[in-house]
């Protein structure tokens, strides 16, 4: 991983003005992490190569990337946190626990075609008790129930439209667990004169990378890039639903684990709501909405934030005749991936997402809208 050197020679140019810990939310709730500051370009300037990690506390940073938007010296902190954990968990090892919450889409097709029978097992009583007490995997944590068909499968007896063709990279829960995203992101490209294509994809793995693990994730990437670049070449542009997957795509590929071809990959995936806004700046929105009287409260998820690319879900939605639109001001909803189903973790998951539950509390909306899939549970 070559450019894991650029994140570590410039950990320096740090000025020690502590803005990223006025934002962090897990130094926010507890002083158990010692905060981006500390952990990042503070503890950066001790690691030495060959010594042993004792960063135990790195597994608090939930991986939200705000202190890298607040840096006003461009310091990479959260890749130099994600750097020094790959290394913390190489030392002492994985739990069974994290492959397995990492490794979800590789049993994801099977929970969705016996999804009568898993859904009903994962909310027993018995089974969220053991998971509880012999993986850690929290009992209070809801977990998410699948679907049957799987949106794949759904999309094969799909008819097609014609058009100019777009691709979809869709991720793994909304094949398994969401499939209405899936088929409503499929609705609203045909309504704009699109065919939908789907190339070839597996996980885009950022669950393995928020628990250290880059060969896992490498691995992912190392499988994915070809097959978009193959789309790309053929004509298509690639659009995303998850704005967790698509960060992980277009900025970790290429940043952190030197995927090749990630770079000229990127410049051809967008997130769903940027693609329609573009759309709608070349005037090729459809736009003939209907009248739809609702209050609804709309919260930016951290890996959109982290994209740079403004708030393009709100200049869509604010379109829609009679659709009141509130922007909910608060920071990270505190789920973190796979963070919040951690037992040690739940506690501090649960007390970052009060700001979001409070603000939701206040704007007392009909629906709350969200991109991302990890947002949505825990809201």
């Amino acid at each position: 991983m070559r450019k894991e050197i650029w994140p570590k020679n410039n950990s320096d140019v740090c000025v020690r003005c502590a803005t990223c810990m006025a934002v962090c939310p897990v130094a926010r709730v507890t002083p158990l992490f010692p905060g981006p500051k500390q952990a990042g370009p503070g503890a950066e300037r001790f690691r030495r190569s060959g010594e042993p990690s004792v960063d135990d506390w790195i597994n608090l940073c939930i991986g939200c990337h705000l202190c890298d938007m607040v840096c006003s010296s461009g310091v990479p902190i959260s890749e130099l946190n994600l750097i020094a954990k790959a290394k913390y968990l190489d030392e002492k090892g994985r739990p069974f626990r994290d492959w397995l919450l990492t490794h979800s889409s590789l049993f994801g097709s099977l929970g969705s075609f016996f999804s009568p029978i898993v859904n009903r097992l994962l909310r027993n009583p018995m089974i969220k008790w053991f998971l509880d007490t012999f993986l850690k995997i929290e009992k209070r944590r809801e977990i998410p129930g699948y679907q049957f068909p799987t949106f794949r499968q759904w999309f094969r007896k799909h008819p097609p439209k014609g058009g100019k063709k777009i691709a979809y990279f869709y991720g793994c829960y909304t094949n398994t667990n969401e499939v209405d995203v899936g088929r409503a992101t499929v609705q609203v490209l045909e309504a704009n004169d699109f065919e939908v294509i789907l190339p070839a994809q597996k996980c885009c793995g950022i669950p393995m990378l928020g628990n250290g693990d880059f060969k896992g994730a490498r691995k992912s990437g190392l499988w994915n890039v070809p097959s978009f670049l193959q789309t790309i070449r053929s004509g298509s542009d690639i659009v995303f639903s998850s704005t967790s997957c698509g960060y992980m795509i277009k900025y970790e590929y290429s940043h952190l684990l030197s995927i090749p071809g990630a770079e000229e990959a990127a410049l051809h995936m967008f997130d769903l709501f940027d693609f329609l806004r573009s759309l709608k700046e070349a005037k090729r929105l459809q736009t003939h909405f209907k009248n739809l009287s609702l209050r609804v409260a709309y919260f930016a998820p951290c890996h959109l934030r982290a994209m740079n690319i403004g708030l393009p879900v709100l200049e869509i939605l604010r379109l829609i005749p009679g659709l009141q639109v509130d922007h909910i001001s608060a920071d990270c909803c505190g789920l973190g991936g796979t963070f919040g189903f951690k037992k040690e973790k739940y506690e501090i998951s649960e007390e970052i997402g009060k700001d979001l539950s409070e603000a939701v509390d206040r704007l007392k909306p009909e629906i709350v809208l969200t991109d991302c899939e990890g947002c949505r549970m825990q809201i």
